[in-house]
């Protein structure tokens, strides 16, 4: 297992989520495909129209959006620090503060 998938496991586990496992997957299920909906609009609207390369191209987000949820539920539930999310998936603090805003 890497690290993520290690840390997604934790952050996943009802004593840090605050919900069960089948609620957080329902959730990102009903949440994702809005989620890509509205940032798909906002890269639009900043670049002032269509793509101009295919989907696909250009950086990855180094949260996928399930650890991007992860990450603000144990952070609102738990109040722990943006460096302790950060370490727990090998990220740095900044992603993670980005992923929560």
């Amino acid at each position: 297992m890497d690290v993520k998938s290690s840390a997604r496991a934790a952050l996943s586990h009802q004593a840090l989520s605050g919900t069960s496992r089948q609620h957080l997957a329902e959730l990102v299920a009903e949440l994702a495909p809005e989620w890509e909906a509205q940032r798909e609009s906002a890269l639009r609207e900043r670049r002032g129209g269509d793509r101009r390369r295919e989907a696909g191209a250009g950086s990855k987000h180094r949260l996928m959006f399930v650890d991007r949820v992860l990450v603000t539920l144990a952070h609102l539930r738990r109040d722990l620090p943006y460096l302790a999310l950060a370490v727990l998936l090998g990220v740095d603090r900044s992603t993670v503060s980005v992923a929560i805003r």
